[in-house]
């Protein structure tokens, strides 16, 4: 009964955490069509995103907590700030940023090179070099990366050096976002350190930017944009993953955020015409595959105990 009970939380976690991944992954095709579509800039876009997606956190985190949802300002008010400002909002700016210079689907690909940054800050933490399963995820992905910026042609940059700027920015970014908050979110939870990031990321760029003084023509299709960014892209998979991890374990749902990047892939190439060569499709399997070399099915278990 145990272990009937055990798969089909398994099951039940899969499909939340697969709902939470496409949602991502669409989020960041609006994030596209604004930017590249309707002429909406990441300085007006993500100030006002981070913004709007931590105030509804926040009111959500004083609505189940209370006055406890304070409590993180009183005793890791200095983490709090790094991991706002070089965790979320270095994260939210250089991933939209990314897609506007490219695609929703070579940014998401581009974003899990992050796991190849975390496996080599792991090493030099605990002083040893990448075993055989690490340095086949680091050669992979750095291939992948190649063929993706290149496709195969040394000395060719087939996509913008923005793009790819961006991307391994945001690869480093999201690195720095998973390790940074890890106490934070062990001692307060998940709720009041991403909605507290957020807010304070947003206010940090709407007075950096001055959003409010620049001329952006807002239409439906605009509201209907930012809508799903800050709903669908927000505040639905971030809670609906969180529920996911509970129920699979971290690594499986970790595992699985591969989907993420072929949700904006198939969605970028059908509805915005984004246009994806041989190589961009090797390349991205090279980069997706460390995943799931880096969790092998035999460690599943044994990390999710951990």
């Amino acid at each position: 009964m145990e272990n009937s009970n055990n798969q089909q939380n398994i099951t039940k976690g899969t499909i939340i955490v697969l709902t939470a991944c496409i949602f991502w992954g669409f989020s960041g095709v609006c994030g596209q069509f604004l930017t590249q579509n309707k002429g909406i800039t990441i300085p007006w876009l993500v100030p006002n995103r981070l913004v709007f997606a931590g105030l509804i956190m926040v009111i959500m985190g004083f609505i189940r907590q209370g006055r406890e949802f304070l409590s993180i300002w009183k005793n890791d008010a200095k983490r709090l700030l790094v991991f706002a400002i070089f965790g979320m909002t270095f994260c939210q700016f250089s991933y939209f940023s990314s897609i506007a210079a490219s695609n929703a689907g070579t940014a998401t690909v581009l974003q899990q090179i992050s796991i190849i940054f975390i496996m080599l800050y792991t090493c030099l933490k605990n002083h040893k070099l990448p075993n055989t399963r690490e340095s086949l995820s680091l050669c992979l992905a750095m291939v992948g990366a190649f063929l993706i910026a290149t496709h195969g042609i040394p000395n060719t940059l087939v996509m913008s050096p923005a793009g790819l700027f961006w991307g391994l920015c945001n690869a480093l970014a999201v690195s720095l976002y998973t390790l940074i908050p890890v106490r934070l979110i062990n001692k307060y939870g998940a709720l009041s350190a991403t909605g507290w990031a957020m807010l304070i990321g947003g206010i940090i760029l709407q007075i950096a930017f001055q959003p409010w003084t620049m001329s952006v023509t807002i239409d439906n299709q605009v509201i209907y944009g930012l809508i799903v960014i800050i709903i669908f892209g927000t505040i639905l998979p971030f809670s609906m993953y969180l529920r996911g991890v509970v129920l699979t374990g971290p690594t499986r749902a970790s595992m699985m955020t591969n989907v993420e990047p072929l949700t904006a892939a198939v969605i970028s190439a059908t509805w915005l015409g984004s246009s994806f060569h041989i190589m961009d499709i090797i390349g991205s399997i090279c980069v997706l595959s460390t995943i799931f070399i880096l969790s092998s099915e035999k460690n599943i278990e044994k990390k999710d105990k951990l």
